[in-house]
C-alpha cells in the first residue's frame, strides 16, 4: 500500500488543515506510511514584487511559515511527520517535492464551494491531480 504521504496544508485555514491531515493519517495507520506536511509560500519571482521585496523581508517570511506550520504539527500531528516550507508556485512546487521524495500519495484538498480559489483549492488541486506521478487523493469539502 502507501509509504509516503505527502500532505500540502494551508496553515491560514487551520480546521480544514487539521480535517485534511486527519485523513491522510488515517491511510498512514492503514499502511504504516510516513506523512511528509508541506506549506507553500508564494514566491516573490515577479519583477515588479522582487523589486520591493528585500531578501530579509523574505527570509522574515519564511520563518513565520515556518512557525506556523510547527504550531500545527505540534498540536494535531504524530511522531510519523516530517514537514517543510516550500516557496514558488504551489502546484509546481508540491509536485517537484512529492517526486523529490518519492512519495506514494498525494493528499489534496479540493473545495468546489469555495468562492475564491484559494492555495489548495480547485485549479491547484486539479493541476496536482493531472501532472502527479503518483496517486492523488483529492478530498472535498471536509468541514461539510
Amino acid at each position: 500500500m502507501f509509504k509516503k504521504i505527502l500532505v500540502p496544508i494551508d496553515v491560514d485555514y487551520p480546521k480544514t488543515s487539521k480535517a485534511v491531515y486527519d485523513n491522510a493519517a488515517d491511510i498512514a495507520r492503514l499502511s504504516g506510511a510516513d506523512i511528509h506536511l508541506v506549506s507553500v509560500m508564494p514566491g516573490f519571482g515577479m519583477p515588479i514584487v522582487a523589486s520591493f521585496v528585500t531578501d530579509e523581508m523574505k527570509n522574515e517570511a519564511k520563518k513565520e511559515f515556518a512557525k506556523a506550520l510547527k504550531e500545527f504539527m505540534d498540536k494535531n500531528c504524530g511522531d510519523n511527520v516530517t514537514a517543510k516550507v516550500l516557496v514558488g508556485k504551489h502546484h509546481e512546487v508540491i509536485l517537484e517535492m512529492a517526486d523529490k521524495w518519492g512519495a506514494d500519495l498525494i493528499v489534496v484538498y479540493h473545495n468546489h464551494r469555495r468562492k475564491v480559489n484559494e492555495a489548495f483549492s480547485q485549479t491547484c488541486a486539479q493541476k496536482i491531480v493531472k501532472n502527479a506521478n503518483c496517486s492523488v487523493l483529492r478530498l472535498r469539502n471536509v468541514l461539510s
